[in-house]
């Protein structure tokens, strides 16, 4: 259902602390193929060992900064949703965990060397977005990565019922050519090395996503 919501981080917020572990067992259900596909492919970007790495909405942990944690990178996860974080604690305890909006974060310049974000800063409020990549790009070292994925379609969502009967969950979407702006006039500074739309099947249902995977560019920049 699209339909305004009033406060959504807070639905957020709400609704991921509700469903944590209903989720994590939801979410297994969902290919990890191109989202694996691409870990694959950043990870020998970052080697060696010890690469600095953001995920922003890492939710349990799991598979991804499972996956990053097990290449020897040095793992910041976060998260809206302390139910999540509890978890992510669980799984992949040597990462370092965050709870909070994403937009709040405050990190140095140039404190990546990547940052992810996988099935997340969709719930931003469309925007929010732009100013969300741009934090993403200050706090990334000259040449540094950054891989998400997008809605593929623009504008607000507001789904009653959201894996629980309780949960009305909110995500947002600029559709693939306002995300494509934001890198190419609202964001400069980013070379798209992967910019592609891929469906996923989860259960019934099937998502259409916009995956980008970009380099920063100005290696004089730092901010």
């Amino acid at each position: 259902m699209t339909a305004p919501l009033e406060n959504p981080k807070l639905h957020i917020e709400k609704g991921y602390d509700l469903v944590a572990d209903q989720y994590l067992a939801w979410s297994s259900a969902r290919p990890t193929t191109r989202r694996m596909e691409l870990i694959a492919d950043l990870i020998p970007k970052l080697l060696p060992a010890g690469a600095d790495v953001l995920e922003l909405g890492c939710g349990a942990g799991v598979p991804s900064t499972q996956r990053l944690l097990e290449a020897g990178l040095t793992v910041t996860g976060n998260d809206i949703s302390a139910a999540q974080i509890a978890l992510a604690r669980q799984h992949v305890p040597a990462a370092t965990l965050i709870q909070g909006d994403m937009l709040a974060l405050d990190f140095a310049p140039a404190s990546f060397d990547a940052v992810l974000a996988f099935y997340s800063i969709f719930h931003l409020p469309k925007e929010e977005q732009g100013a969300m990549i741009s934090k993403i790009r200050g706090w990334l070292k000259p040449g540094g990565w950054f891989l998400c994925n997008f809605h593929f379609d623009e504008g607000d969502v507001t789904r009653e019922g959201w894996i629980d009967p309780a949960v009305i969950m909110f995500s947002s979407g600029l559709g693939v050519e306002g995300t494509r702006d934001i890198f190419q006039k609202d964001v400069l500074g980013f070379k798209l090395v992967v910019d592609e739309v891929a469906v996923e099947t989860v259960g019934k249902f099937e998502e259409k996503f916009h995956w980008v995977m970009a380099q920063k560019e100005n290696a004089s920049e730092t901010s």
